[in-house]
């Protein structure tokens, strides 16, 4: 059985003018590295961050607690898995995370908390399966792909992986979790930097069997790009012993760079400057406030930041969400989406064509219609259809909470139906929209509305009799 253990720390990622929003599905991101273990093992740490103000606290003891049991499987990739795996999961457990608070009222915007576990793993691919199932939310998932080298050969040269770090230091006790290499280190998942503490990428990683004989050179530098050249003013170059494990820490700034998706690249190097070895490690920096030049490589907008950072599933949710609102054109634009960096671009540019505040960080149109959205969970969720795809739940989507609901639900000569009334929707004026559930209790559908591209029945009276 692989050995494992759990760590958590409460962090705060101090990112100016990021707009804090409540959420009905707690927001998580899991991370991975993997470092020499044994000949036949390597070591696998998962990281796993939730933001405090999305989680579903409820009245304890203590103050206020969430719980959030997480299922975490961890299965080999069967066309690239160890064959002594046999294609069962290396690890299936259910971790019982929970947080305490005093008061929710102290939670502050981008503060999270951080778990850790512990696994050993053959060399091979892998998939992490991550499904939260927090009290008082619905169950929200994630899925990893892991690679985990084979760090077993001393004749080569190899990088482990970059952890990313919201704090290193001494560690005064050894035995703590978090502990590795003498050093306390506190993972960042999330893998954002901004202005203030959060200014610098704090990083660990190891170095393998460099060359024998005195030392060895490591470049460490941020890129624009997995395979990108060092940007101006970010390069370290050092002159390391040659040991077999050579322990690297260590802390870029990043308080000037514009806000954008970039690479810290770590390259071993041999006296006759040849690259033994390679690593690179994918972060965010947000900083609203700082200007982008033209010719800066992986410069982004907050927006473009944001949706960089979501995996396939997330994307493709925020997609369909966007289709509620999208326009025949953008309709088309959907079709045609095939990848995740088209769904990222088609985000980006959807959210910045509805921006009307003027705010680096803040989208009021994408908050409010996410606050709508919390509401139509609550209440118009219908079975095998999404809340915000019932038709209930998208006319409340797009054209917000109506002035007047007119529900007849016990009508004998009727189906249940409901009749929303809007005093005014910008440039329709007063206007209706009838929902009928004529082929199950609870699914109701729209068969009128006197606003422009609605379906329209001009005599619905008619067909909500039974």
């Amino acid at each position: 059985m692989p050995r494992f253990y759990r760590a958590a720390a409460l962090a705060a990622l101090v990112l100016s003018a990021t707009a804090v929003e409540a959420q009905d599905q707690t927001v998580f991101r899991p991370d991975a590295a993997a470092f020499r273990y044994t000949e036949d093992q390597s070591l696998v740490e998962l990281y796993l961050s939730f933001r405090a103000e999305t989680l579903p606290y409820r009245p304890a003891e203590n103050g206020f607690t969430a719980e959030v049991p997480a299922h975490i499987v961890v299965r080999p990739v069967s066309q690239a898995g160890p064959a002594s795996a046999e294609q069962t999961p290396i690890f299936d457990e259910t971790l019982p995370f929970a947080y305490t608070l005093s008061d929710t009222a102290m939670v502050q915007g981008g503060q999270v908390f951080v778990e850790q576990v512990r696994m050993a793993a053959e060399p091979g691919e892998y998939e992490v399966d991550v499904s939260l199932a927090p009290v008082g939310q619905s169950e929200v998932r994630a899925l990893l792909n892991l690679t985990v080298p084979d760090f077993g050969d001393p004749s080569e040269t190899a990088i482990s992986s970059i952890q990313l770090a919201s704090r290193i230091q001494p560690a005064d006790d050894p035995t703590d979790p978090l502990a590795k290499s003498g050093l306390l280190i506190r993972p960042n998942p999330d893998a954002y930097y901004g202005p203030g503490p959060a200014g610098a990428v704090r990083y660990y990683a190891e170095v393998y069997d460099p060359p024998s004989g005195d030392a060895y050179t490591l470049l460490t530098f941020i890129a624009g790009s997995a395979d990108g050249q060092a940007l101006p003013d970010t390069q370290r170059r050092q002159d390391r012993p040659a040991r077999e494990v050579d322990v690297i820490v260590g802390e870029l700034d990043v308080s000037d760079l514009p806000s954008g998706i970039y690479f810290l690249r770590m390259v071993a190097l041999d006296d006759a400057n040849q690259a033994l070895a390679e690593q690179s490690k994918r972060f965010f920096v947000i900083n609203p406030d700082v200007e982008a030049p033209a010719v800066a490589g992986g410069q982004m907008t907050y927006e473009e930041t944001l949706f960089a950072a979501m995996g396939e599933e997330e994307l493709e949710m925020n997609v369909r969400h966007a289709r509620v609102l999208a326009n025949a054109t953008e309709q088309a634009e959907i079709a045609a989406i095939v990848t995740d960096d088209d769904r990222r671009r088609f985000l980006t540019r959807f959210w910045a064509n509805r921006d009307t505040d003027g705010l680096p960080s803040v989208n009021e149109s994408r908050r409010r219609f996410y606050e709508r959205l919390r509401t139509v969970d609550e209440r118009y969720d219908e079975f095998g259809r999404e809340s915000f795809e019932t038709d209930r739940g998208r006319v409340y989507l797009k054209y917000g909470p109506p002035s007047e609901i007119d529900r007849r639900i016990f009508e004998s000569d009727e189906y249940p139906h409901e009749v929303w009334t809007y005093d005014n929707i910008p440039g329709e004026g007063r206007s209706v929209f009838v929902f009928v559930a004529r082929y199950s209790p609870d699914q109701f559908d729209l068969i009128h509305s006197d606003v422009t591209g609605e379906v329209s029945v001009p005599q619905w009276e008619l067909e909500v009799i039974r």
